[in-house]
């Protein structure tokens, strides 16, 4: 496949990406039209890294299994009644981790299986990086959905917990300034489980960079050390 097919799709899925957790708070008007366009836009993501990064016949067949459970899901939770919201929010919740922890799978599997390193292979690592940060930003939100009160809201966000897309933005980016270790303090940790989920999304998160960094930088030594040789 060309180089520049790959990178033009990689940069379509980090644009996915990007563009879900940017236009999702938007969509906190609960008309069905809002509702609908939220739910192309996550099949959208889903057909972006479908496209992006299964390319072996077993990963698609996974990876469609995964994302259109989480799709349906998330059909079935646009209308729920509201006796079954909260269990279908948890599924989809689940849906989604399992979705994006097999992306993750993927991409570090390409990155520590390549042996010439490409621009659209970095493309794909940060977006590892930001899926990480997607899985614990639904474990947030899955924690305080069964554990209520697992996290301390300052009382200028609180309304946020209102609606499920600001809902999950708001936890979202309490994962985004946790695996930063950035930390504004508007969001706080008040129990066992969210304080599990903390430091394992900041030592998942470290370990993360560390070790791709240093295969990124040690297949770049090796192309170089190589090129001289195969120039020769």
């Amino acid at each position: 496949m060309a180089v520049g097919a790959n990178m033009s799709r990689h940069v379509q899925l980090l644009g996915a990406l990007v563009v879900t957790e940017l236009v999702n708070p938007l969509m906190a008007d609960v008309n069905p039209v809002a509702r609908l366009f939220s739910a192309v836009l996550f099949g959208v993501l889903g057909v972006t890294v479908f496209r992006a990064i299964f390319d072996t016949q077993s990963r698609r067949r996974i990876g469609a299994a995964l994302a259109c459970t989480a799709i349906a899901i998330n059909l079935v939770r646009l209308w729920a009644p509201t006796g079954m919201k909260l269990p279908v929010e948890l599924a989809f919740n689940i849906s989604t981790v399992a979705f994006f922890a097999f992306c993750l799978y993927v991409i570090v599997n390409h990155v520590f299986g390549a042996r010439n390193l490409r621009a659209d292979d970095v493309v794909g690592a940060f977006s590892g990086y930001i899926i990480i940060a997607l899985i614990w930003g639904r474990l947030y939100a899955f924690a305080w959905m069964i554990v209520p009160g697992s996290f301390s809201i300052s009382s200028d966000i609180q309304w946020q917990l209102a609606n499920w897309h600001t809902f999950q933005a708001l936890f979202d980016y309490y994962s985004f300034t946790t695996i930063s270790s950035i930390g504004y303090g508007n969001i706080t940790t008040t129990g066992p489980l969210s304080n599990t989920l903390v430091w394992l999304e900041v030592m998942c998160g470290q370990f993360y960079l560390a070790v791709v960094i240093a295969t990124i930088v040690g297949i770049k030594v090796a192309q170089a050390l190589a090129s001289p040789r195969e120039g020769g």
